[in-house]
């Protein structure tokens, strides 16, 4: 008796709860888990134009008109997660200006770089493993002028020279804006793409083997390869509200050939804020390089003997002061 009673109730129950609606509960926010946000890539970059122009009309005090215009792009991926860091820069640079009554439109400004760095975690928190790829070349051909005409060929040109750097070493550093590479296993490789420079010896590839009359035996060879040691500094930080300076400085030795003669690249970009669209530059940038001969016959005889006279490495100077739209993204 008692188990059919247990039975009978048993069944009610479930008969009741059977005919129940079904009721949806609404889900507490507390037991939703958002979903992270991936960030272990970050980007930045900055573009900016430039436009000068001056006019002059009975102006006692003298000079000349001009019209010039300048662009720059700076691009940038850093990659950081656990113990890797990579970091990817492209920096370019054109400008173009024309002065007077002159109908051409010269270079004032030319320069493109690509640089890409690996970093893995080393034996301290202030230093990291690290392997640097870089290229350094220009957009369009540079000539030499003589008034309003063009002398000669092109005396450089894309990848004439080009410049294709490697560095394996170790990284220091102590903050987020500044790096100091120690790299003793880096290569170096100088392209130029023009035959006609590369017979010349041109950026210091061996030149052409010429035969009496001067005829071509052997080209030049447009490749050159150095092993030697680079020491890398950068540094890049506002400096001030609204002011932000881009250090970048290259030295490299090479072993089998005169590693007393440093090569060096040392380049600056200083950006002032003005306003959300305006800004001010000044670009600076010196280049050395023992195997780039600068010419200079100061009058034109041929001698290189007159103390005006160049014929051999120079420091080589550009600086540039611009105002004009900039956009930082």
């Amino acid at each position: 008796m008692k188990k059919t009673l247990t039975l009978f109730i048993l069944a009610l129950f479930l008969n009741t709860k059977a005919q129940d609606p079904l009721i949806l509960q609404p889900i507490k926010k507390d037991s939703i888990v958002p979903e992270k946000k991936d960030t272990s890539w970050k980007t930045s970059g900055f573009f900016g134009v430039n436009f000068s122009q001056t006019a002059l009309s009975n102006w006692q005090g003298g000079g000349q008109d001009n019209f010039a215009i300048n662009s720059i792009l700076n691009l940038q991926a850093n990659y950081v997660k656990g113990k890797h860091s990579w970091i990817n820069k492209l920096d370019a640079q054109y400008g173009l200006i024309r002065a007077g009554d002159a109908k051409l439109f010269k270079k004032n400004i030319d320069q493109l770089f690509a640089l890409s760095k690996y970093n893995l975690d080393a034996f301290h928190k202030y230093w990291f493993y690290a392997l640097q790829a870089d290229y350094r070349t220009q957009f369009a051909p540079g000539y030499n002028y003589s008034g309003d005409s063009i002398v000669g060929t092109a005396r450089s040109d894309f990848n004439s020279p080009g410049y294709i750097q490697l560095a394996l070493g170790l990284d220091f550093k102590p903050t987020n804006y500044f790096s100091i590479t120690f790299a003793p296993a880096a290569g170096k490789v100088t392209l130029v793409n023009r035959q006609y420079l590369a017979d010349e010896g041109a950026y210091g590839v061996e030149k052409a083997v010429l035969d009496s009359s001067g005829a071509v035996v052997t080209k030049g060879k447009r490749i050159r390869a150095e092993f030697g040691g680079r020491v890398i500094l950068k540094f890049k930080k506002d400096i001030f509200k609204n002011v932000n300076l881009d250090s970048y400085l290259d030295l490299f030795s090479s072993y089998g050939n005169n590693p007393g003669n440093i090569d060096v690249v040392f380049n600056n970009l200083l950006t002032i804020k003005i306003n959300k669209f305006f800004t001010v530059n000044v670009i600076s940038q010196m280049l050395y390089d023992d195997d780039v001969i600068t010419v200079r016959d100061w009058n034109k005889d041929g001698k290189y003997d007159n103390e005006n006279d160049i014929y051999g490495p120079r420091v080589q100077m550009l600086t540039t002061l611009a105002i004009g739209f900039g956009y930082k993204f």
